[in-house]
């Protein structure tokens, strides 16, 4: 009799309905186990399965568990080379050397003999199967056929743009004037609290010149290289070409990045001594998520922009596309018309790949054997002071050892800008002492002697003559909002872990204990709700627009009592009844996948107590690090340091040939 609460390997697999040869039993049982299957992969491999010759052949069985681990990991493909295959981390970390050979060799043999040949049809081929096997890039990938397809019309979407090359563009002459204008000492982009002017960097310069002479322009940089100020330029230099500002559109995945992309864009254009009237319509545009810009519709799962209704743009200027999946991509390509749009994309190739399959940036950024290479520019020249942060950012990125000696956690906290720290952290929860600690230094106690603190912002709201009117009719409860939320975006506890004694959960519910009694003193115990709470909306409400990643402030009403969440977007802020707001969760911790697209002066990294945990990785590492602008502390162990830096994240795809394909 099968124990349903803790069944074995084969158990669960015979509770899916999957039948399993008694001579490979324990072989799957261990492949399924190690591979971390989820029922819902079992349920769909089970109704496959049902349409093969061999419902219980263990070759098409091993095949569909690496079809669904394989996915799950965020490649869109599985390479069919034996050799290649046996040498896939998929394997090679999880299952013994013996049993995994044996499977795929009886799974090799079950595609040559052809008896998979009702699941799996070849690229080209008009019939609609399950899986599709790709070998036009000279590899032997195996594809489900919705991902397969998805990828197939990037590809195509991208070879339209370059067979726009060569059409509409400025003369050579032009296109030097414009980029000289945009340097000069009275038009150039300054920066820093010196106000000094950017550097003519060789490789920006390139950038905007082929924005200026292509349909397609692929930028990728690491912090501090001038992506922003990059962005302003390179718009700057179309609008004195003729572009109307109002036909440039600006857009990002999330509605935190648009923001920040919105505000640099301001920020770049305010250093300018004397702007040209072209340069004061530029500070109009607004980026916005990429599904507001499609016209997503959440009831019907459609956009309002496609291949026969596209986007009404010259422009279209991407940032943050490191986080944009395979499937997503195509969704904005097909919105595009290459003969009248052009588009500009922007990131970091080296950071964390999008939460769902694909890496469609490394793969775009590889500019070597592939047909787009003269469309990518990569930025080499660092120009911020980042100090010893900067340093191991770098490091960090080219896998090279990181000497860790640690501190206390308090010395840490007062750590000078541009420095960092490793905190050695004991087996188990954070000690609450450093918990207790970071609440105290960044959301009680001033920051400066004679400056208001989190706390301070937060009392004074509720103790304002006018706090009985709406915020937004009160000048001064809106400076003191707007205060607040700069000293919420300043620091951030990151996580790899969203669950656990170390996840964002756990991290979160700590500090609001700590917090919550000075906040918010007639609240009671372990309400999640209280003054000054700072949370994120986790599910759109397309309704109030609100969207997954928005970040809020809780404010108590000192008339009656209610609590209200503020939201600041490029518009303006809105406020909503914190009991009706879609689902949320607490903001002060959250893990370094949801950071993506923010920046924070002061950043702790809390690391897993698992050096074997899946989601330990380099780019986990260098993303949590270029978060931090100012400070950072990391929290963990050497070991767990270490493995995380020695591990990379290997998705597979066709977007590129395997001579152009290294590892990311």
């Amino acid at each position: 009799m099968v124990d349903r609460s803790h069944p074995s390997p084969i158990e669960r697999l015979q509770l899916f309905g999957i039948g399993v040869p008694p001579q490979t039993a324990d072989q799957l049982g261990k492949l399924v186990e190690q591979l971390d299957l989820s029922d819902l992969d079992l349920m769909t491999m089970r109704d496959l399965l049902q349409q093969a010759f061999d419902p219980r052949d263990s070759g098409l069985i091993t095949l569909l568990s690496l079809m669904f681990a394989a996915l799950n990991a965020g490649s869109l493909c599985l390479p069919m080379e034996r050799d290649e295959l046996l040498a896939h981390p998929m394997l090679t970390d999880t299952v013994d050397t013996g049993p995994s050979v044996s499977l795929v060799d009886g799974m090799m043999d079950g595609l040559a003999a052809n008896h998979y040949s009702h699941l799996i049809g070849k690229a080209g081929e008009a019939d609609f199967k399950p899986l599709v096997l790709d070998t036009q890039t000279g590899r032997q990938l195996l594809y489900f056929q919705r991902f397969h397809h998805h990828e197939q019309q990037l590809k195509n979407h991208l070879a339209a743009f370059l067979d726009q090359c060569g059409t509409d563009f400025p003369d050579e002459k032009k296109v030097q004037a414009i980029i000289d204008h945009i340097y000069d000492s009275r038009g150039i982009i300054r920066h820093g609290a010196c106000n000094a002017p950017i550097i003519r960097d060789p490789y920006q310069e390139q950038a905007i010149r082929w924005a200026l002479s292509t349909p397609l322009l692929i930028v990728s940089g690491g912090p501090g290289t001038g992506k922003t100020s990059l962005l302003a330029n390179i718009l700057r230099a179309l609008v004195r070409c003729g572009t109307d500002p109002g036909r440039i559109h600006l857009a990002a995945p999330t509605g935190r990045a648009a923001q920040r992309m919105s505000e640099a864009l301001t920020a770049s254009l305010a250093t300018i001594a004397e702007p040209d009237p072209e340069d004061r319509r530029l500070n109009r545009l607004k980026g916005s998520t990429l599904h507001k810009l499609l016209g997503y519709n959440h009831r019907s799962g459609t956009f309002t922009y496609y291949r026969d209704r596209p986007l009404n743009a010259d422009i279209l200027a991407v940032d943050e596309v490191s986080m944009v999946d395979v499937v997503m991509m195509d969704r904005l390509f097909q919105a595009v018309d290459p003969a009248r749009t052009r588009v500009i994309l922007m990131g970091d190739k080296d950071q964390l790949p999008s939460v769902e399959a694909g890496s469609v940036l490394a793969d775009l950024s590889i500019s070597d054997n592939t047909p787009w290479k003269s469309n990518v520019v990569i930025l080499h020249n660092v120009y911020r002071s980042g100090g010893r942060l900067l340093e191991l950012s770098r490091t960090i990125n080219d896998g090279q050892p990181v000497s860790l000696k640690s501190t206390d956690f308090a010395s840490a906290l007062s750590m000078e800008t541009g420095q960092w720290a490793f905190v050695e952290l004991p087996e188990g929860p954070v000690p609450d002492a450093d918990i207790e600690a970071w609440a105290r230094h960044h959301y009680i106690q001033p920051p400066d002697e004679g400056v208001n603190g989190y706390l301070d912002d937060v009392l004074a709201l509720g103790q304002a003559s006018d706090s009985t009117q709406p915020i937004e009719h009160s000048p001064a409860r809106m400076a003191l909002l707007d205060s607040l939320f700069d000293a919420a975006c300043r620091r951030r506890i990151l996580t790899v872990l969203r669950h656990g004694p170390r996840g964002a959960c756990e991290i979160n519910t700590r500090i609001a204990r700590h917090l919550q009694p000075r906040f918010d003193p007639g609240c009671p115990p372990g309400n999640r709700l209280f003054n000054g709470a700072l949370i994120m909306i986790t599910r759109n409400d397309y309704a109030r627009s609100l969207f997954n990643g928005d970040i809020g402030i809780v404010l108590r009403n000192s008339e009656n009592g209610d609590y209200q969440a503020f939201f600041r977007h490029t518009a303006g802020v809105s406020a909503f009844p914190a009991m009706g707001l879609p689902d949320w969760e607490l903001a002060f911790a959250m893990t370094v996948h949801k950071s993506q697209g923010s920046e924070f002066e002061d950043t702790c990294l809390i690391l897993p107590d698992d050096r074997q945990h899946r989601l330990l990785s380099r780019e986990i590492l260098y993303t949590a690090v270029t978060r931090a602008s100012r400070r950072l502390i990391v929290c963990g162990t050497v070991p767990v340091f270490e493995a995380a830096l020695e591990r990379t994240i290997n998705r597979t795809s066709g977007m590129v040939t395997p001579s152009a394909h290294p590892s990311h």
